[in-house]
């Protein structure tokens, strides 16, 4: 319900205020927290999922909708993460897996549903001539990063300040640095986000800045003999949704073919979300290597890194024995049954062009609802959609590159996704730097109750408004 009247409100007391509604609403999530305490450091398996004053709980989830210990139904934009474009649960994709089972869950022996998982990311991606299958985001970009050393036997790596690409060492070097640590824009400092990493990591990540084609290209004149590969997502999606402008990705296929680097396009978040095949085909541009996870399996876990025939037969190499003479690329779990089935499921059945069609129509209509509303009350809002992708930023400066994350109230933006999940929906992961997603289960109803979650909020968004 709307809270009247909005009054002179600061972001922090609304923020307060719709912390004490959903502490009203959660008490048994709030008791399930202090309980997994208990057992596991901060009360969950991933860091991020942590935040005041406590996560939502789940209990289950199906279609559009998440439903929490507390009995609390969901309208869910989050999708884990946007892993589950095919939304919760999906009937094709439960099917399979309860068949799967019982035929079991892993063979570390080849079977046929590699090439049933392998054919349709070949088939979409023009640069994938080859792939191999892992268990995570974070470990498809770990391994393509270091089969890209392999073939040029260099070390170093430009990947973008600000930029997220899973949890390995150099991953974690300037994911979102406190601007006062980090430099000048031009020249960043290398900022570790985490105890642990070797002083020795930071030494071979070079940092440019997402948009400036200019900041890349001055790496690679002083650096370019000991660069191995420009890292990037085709969209900057830590950043909410940075799409590339002034040809960006061109300009960086053009340098790494000038100064024989690999161009790496990490797809674990666009990936089949911004298009059948991911931002590479969306914005026209095909890198040397692609690292892929979340929505190729449908919500099961599973990565996946592909490219060049030339480059990935590196891995074939370290078959020999004794001195390495390639990139090794090993693990149990990997290329297991069960994430196979789901991923061929996914690319073959679930996410044809009706699909496409049908995500996309409905992500105009979110981000229409959203411009509607925000003007309606006053409110200065950026909104951007890509595909199945979107995201809102409460600001009248439009964000191009990490740098300009200083016009985000991130205050003002935890009490409006607060906000929105008293009204029932999550908007999108929690965080800024999020974004959200259309699945393929969702229908204009969800989209509509969404938007009008939101209007519930923006008079007093816009009143706390700085």
């Amino acid at each position: 319900m709307k809270q009247q009247p909005p009054g002179e409100l600061t972001p922090e007391e609304l923020l307060a205020r719709e912390r004490e509604r959903y502490r009203e609403r959660t008490p048994n999530s709030a008791a399930m927290a202090d309980d997994l305490r208990e057992v596991v450091p901060a009360g969950v398996c991933s860091t991020f999922r942590a935040y005041d004053p406590h996560p939502v709980h789940a209990e289950r989830a199906e279609g559009a909708s998440l439903y929490d210990v507390d009995g609390n139904e969901y309208l869910d934009f989050a999708l884990n993460n946007g892993t589950q474009l095919v939304g919760h649960a999906h009937p094709d994709l439960s099917d399979a897996a309860i068949d799967q089972i019982g035929d079991g869950t892993l063979y570390t022996r080849p079977s046929g549903l590699i090439e049933y998982a392998a054919q349709p990311l070949i088939d979409r991606w023009e640069a994938i001539e080859r792939v191999r299958f892992t268990n995570s985001g974070t470990e498809a970009v770990m391994h393509a990063t270091r089969l890209a050393r392999a073939y040029t036997g260099r070390e170093k790596l430009i990947r973008m300040e600000g930029a997220y690409h899973g949890a390995h060492d150099p991953a974690l070097v300037s994911k979102m640095p406190p601007v006062e640590q980090a430099g000048p824009a031009a020249d960043p400092n290398p900022v570790k986000e985490s105890q642990g990493i070797p002083e020795a990591v930071p030494e071979d990540v070079l940092l440019a800045q997402y948009n400036d084609a200019d900041s890349v290209e001055a790496l690679l004149r002083e650096h370019g003999s000991d660069v191995a590969a420009i890292l990037v997502e085709p969209a900057c999606l830590n950043l909410g949704l940075v799409e590339p402008e002034d040809n960006f990705l061109v300009r960086l296929r053009e340098l790494a073919d000038e100064y024989n680097v690999v161009l790496i396009f990490d797809e674990v978040k666009t990936g089949v979300k911004l298009a059948p095949g991911g931002g590479a085909e969306y914005y026209g541009v095909q890198p040397d290597l692609v690292a892929l996870a979340k929505a190729i399996g449908g919500g099961y876990p599973v990565g996946a890194f592909g490219g060049r025939e030339d480059i990935m037969e590196l891995i074939a190499a370290d078959l020999q024995k004794g001195v390495a003479t390639g990139a090794a690329h090993y693990g149990t779990y990997n290329g297991n049954p069960l994430a196979l089935r789901a991923v061929g499921v996914t690319l073959r059945e679930v996410l044809d062009d009706d699909a496409y069609a049908h995500v996309e129509a409905l992500n105009e209509r979110l981000a229409e609802g959203y411009r509607e509303v925000a003007a309606d009350a006053g409110l200065d809002a950026q909104v951007k959609t890509a595909g199945s992708q979107g995201m809102v930023h409460f600001t009248d400066e439009p964000i191009r590159t990490f740098r300009d994350w200083e016009h985000v109230d991130e205050t003002l933006h935890e009490a409006y996704w607060v906000g929105m999940v008293n009204e029932g929906v999550f908007p999108h992961p929690h965080d800024a730097s999020q974004q959200w997603t259309l699945s393929v289960q969702h229908d204009e109803g969800d989209v509509d109750a969404h938007v009008e979650a939101f209007a519930e909020l923006a008079d007093d968004l816009a009143a706390a408004q700085e």
